[in-house]
């Protein structure tokens, strides 16, 4: 059976209104921003991706269901303890990006 995963999209800046981000459990996972005709879309996690981890869509809709398909791929192929490095490496780089 396969398990659904929950996603949520925000604008990147409220003065923009074609650059989402995506996330998942509190973390930014990617993104997805108007390019021409097209929607590209692209996981974002800090760690190494699969070429499939970005595409574009016609849609901003297709665009998220997209990125949502390879993000359930990488979760899929991801071991949670390197999962939990990335959060980890996310979490030190915010961190350093405030004190700066």
């Amino acid at each position: 059976m396969k398990q659904s995963i929950s996603l949520n999209a925000k604008l990147r800046w409220p003065d923009v209104k074609d650059h989402y981000v995506v996330i998942y459990e509190g973390h930014v996972i990617g993104n997805v921003h108007k390019s021409g005709d097209n929607w590209s879309w692209s996981v974002t996690v800090p760690m190494g991706l699969p070429d499939w981890s970005a595409g574009n869509a016609s849609s901003l809709h297709d665009g998220i269901k997209a990125l949502g398909n390879a993000w359930a791929g990488i979760l899929k192929s991801t071991s949670p303890e390197r999962l939990q490095r990335a959060w980890d490496l996310e979490r030190a780089a915010e961190a350093r990006n405030t004190h700066s």
